[in-house]
């Protein structure tokens, strides 16, 4: 699929609440809510600020796991959406949400201990957003970007997916050997990696963010997170 052909796909689930959790559950084998929990572990202090909340299922998590939490989103139905999410879990208040562009953020200097994004649109590939991210953040403060993630071809089902998951969004860009990680219990694996091929095109550096990669492996699936560091 193109970039102009995928930007258009995406464009379109951003306006209908009920096609986006069907293209972010059935293709992804039910994985995409598993994986947007990854950042959970990753948060640093308390006030966080999430860019494209979409549907709303992660900023509810981080408000029930009790940090103080606000959301950007540029799609009037995704505010709407998330807004809903948050009612209907009975966690935080609408005034969290603005609706509004990750180019502009409507927030004080160093306001936030992080900035999460998960699986966000050609938005954080814009120095204007990681210049934003930066000047909110404090000092010590990071980013924390779910890029993608990819279901990987175990059983029946997955290497169908997977097929579908190569024709929206291109080829895996990662495969490492996971015994090169660190294990948690919950039996996922964590590798470090230098050099990473994902990631590359959020300029972090231009920001003056210091730039760490990590692949989370599970049983059925691979996620890849980018993570820039305020000193």
């Amino acid at each position: 699929m193109t970039p102009r052909l995928r930007k258009l796909l995406f464009e379109t689930l951003y306006k209908n609440r009920y096609l986006y959790r069907f293209a972010s559950t059935v293709p992804f084998a039910g994985q995409w809510r598993e994986w947007q929990r990854q950042v959970l572990p990753r948060l640093h202090g308390k006030d966080v600020l999430e860019l494209g909340c979409g549907l709303g299922d992660l900023l509810a998590d981080m408000l029930a796991e009790g940090y103080q939490c606000q959301a950007v989103e540029h799609s009037p139905q995704m505010v709407a959406a998330a807004r809903d999410t948050l009612r209907k879990r009975n966690v935080g208040s609408a005034s969290l949400i603005l609706q509004g562009s990750a180019q502009t953020l409507p927030f004080s200097d160093a306001s936030f201990d992080t900035v999460v994004s998960t699986f966000p649109s050609e938005y954080i590939y814009d120095p204007n957003t990681i210049a934003e991210v930066a000047r909110v953040l404090r000092p010590g403060g990071r980013i924390i970007i779910v890029e993608g993630a990819n279901l990987l071809p175990v059983g029946y089902i997955q290497p169908l997916l997977l097929l579908f998951q190569m024709l929206v969004y291109g080829p895996a860009t990662l495969r490492r050997n996971p015994k090169q990680g660190t294990h948690t219990p919950n039996g996922l694996t964590t590798i470090v990696v230098p050099d990473a091929r994902f990631g590359r095109l959020i300029p972090l550096e231009k920001a003056n963010l210091r730039r760490r990669s990590e692949m989370v492996r599970g049983p059925r699936w691979e996620v890849y997170i980018t993570i820039g560091e305020k000193a």
